[in-house]
């Protein structure tokens, strides 16, 4: 388990891409988040709703799908599936992806959220989910939706997935690059908002949905059963949203 992943650009040329390219996409992604954020914010005189979230998973979405891009045509063999992954197979990895996205919703999630409600019982995971996402209803929500269900499990797969747990584990192994990225992956979700122990349930929660995206990713050697179940674990939640209201 200590091998780096196999066939990542050729065997005859490495690829140059690492852990450099990774924090440059992050760096990259949060601010031209934060600043689309801030103008979508000037142009319609509120500081969250449906224009703001749009205009911040955008700006993320410029460095974490940008640079990967970037870094396969420059520093790798120029194929996203060649260099990251990318890949599906749709015979196994739909109902792979399906089954691993209920279970990381009504399993993995329970179980972190409900160790956190052990120790503190104001744990509010639900509404700190309306309030990540704006808690949007009707047509907002409607419009919303591709971006959490096609876009997010896109950009994140090909970015936390992909570059960053390749990097890693380049670098220091498969079992390393698993868990740094779902470390990763749970802090870029971390939101404030509902108080500590609210914001903490929630970001260990996906964080513990990256272990098992992660997973999949590394036994497999694709991110097609990990696209699948992202975008399942995403679909339930623009579910109990549109329930909610």
């Amino acid at each position: 388990m200590s091998e780096p992943l196999p066939a990542a650009a050729s065997d005859v040329v490495a690829p140059s891409w690492g852990l450099g390219d990774a924090v440059a996409g992050l760096a990259v992604g949060l601010v031209a988040g934060g600043l689309l954020a801030a103008i979508a914010t000037g142009v319609t005189g509120k500081v969250d709703g449906l224009p703001v979230t749009i205009a911040g998973l955008v700006g993320l979405w410029v460095g974490l799908a940008g640079v990967p891009l970037m870094a396969a045509r420059r520093k790798g063999s120029g194929s996203l599936g060649e260099d990251f992954g990318l890949r599906l197979v749709p015979r196994s990895d739909i109902a792979i992806g399906v089954v691993a996205g209920v279970v990381g919703q009504f399993v993995v999630v329970r179980v972190v959220v409900g160790i956190f409600q052990a120790f503190a019982h104001n744990i509010d995971v639900a509404q700190q989910t309306k309030n990540v996402t704006g808690n949007p209803e009707g047509l907002g929500l409607a419009v919303l939706a591709p971006f959490l269900v096609l876009g997010a499990p896109f950009v994140e797969e090909l970015f936390f997935r992909g570059l960053v747990l390749r990097s890693i584990a380049r670098r220091a192994g498969r079992v390393a690059g698993v868990i740094g990225s779902s470390v990763v992956f749970g802090l870029v979700h971390f939101q404030t908002g509902m108080g500590a122990a609210s914001d903490a349930a929630l970001m260990c929660a996906i964080g513990s949905f990256g272990l098992l995206l992660a997973f999949l990713a590394v036994r497999t050697g694709r991110l097609g059963p990990g696209l699948i179940a992202h975008a399942t674990f995403n679909a339930i939640t623009v579910i109990a949203l549109a329930t909610s209201h």
